[in-house]
C-alpha cells in the first residue's frame, strides 16, 4: 500500500514505521542465517565430531582390554571357536559352490527337471 494514499499523518507513520521494521527484521534474518551458517554449524559440528573421537577411542580401549582378558583366561575357548568358525565356513562353501566344474555336493545325483507339468 502507497502511504500517500492515506490522509492520516498517523496511518502513515505506522506504516512508514512497520516498513523500517520489517526491513530491519530481513536484515537480522539474514544476519542470523549468515552467522550460523558459517560459524555456529561447523563449531557444533566439530564439537560433535570431538566428542564422537573419543567415545570410540575409549570404548575401543575398553574392548581391547576385554578382548586380552579374555584371551588371557580362555585361550583353548577362543582357538576351538574360531576353528569351529572354520569348519562350518568351508562346509557351506563346499555344499554351496562349484568346485573344479562338478556340482556343489549338495546337488549330486540329481538331475534337473526338464519336463514341465501342464
Amino acid at each position: 500500500m502507497n502511504a500517500s494514499l492515506f490522509k492520516d499523518s498517523r496511518t502513515t507513520g505506522l506504516m512508514n514505521r512497520v516498513r523500517e521494521d520489517v526491513s530491519t527484521l530481513r536484515d537480522d534474518i539474514r544476519h542470523l542465517l549468515s552467522h550460523t551458517t558459517r560459524q555456529t554449524l561447523p563449531n557444533g559440528a566439530r564439537e560433535i565430531a570431538g566428542q564422537a573421537k573419543q567415545q570410540i577411542a575409549s570404548r575401543g580401549a575398553h574392548a581391547a582390554t576385554l578382548i586380552r582378558d579374555l584371551g588371557g583366561r580362555h585361550p583353548v575357548g577362543l582357538i576351538g571357536g574360531a576353528v569351529v568358525i572354520g569348519l562350518l565356513a568351508a562346509g557351506a562353501y563346499a555344499l554351496t559352490h562349484k568346485h573344479n566344474g562338478h556340482q556343489p555336493a549338495m546337488l549330486k545325483g540329481t538331475e534337473p527337471e526338464t519336463d514341465i507339468p501342464c
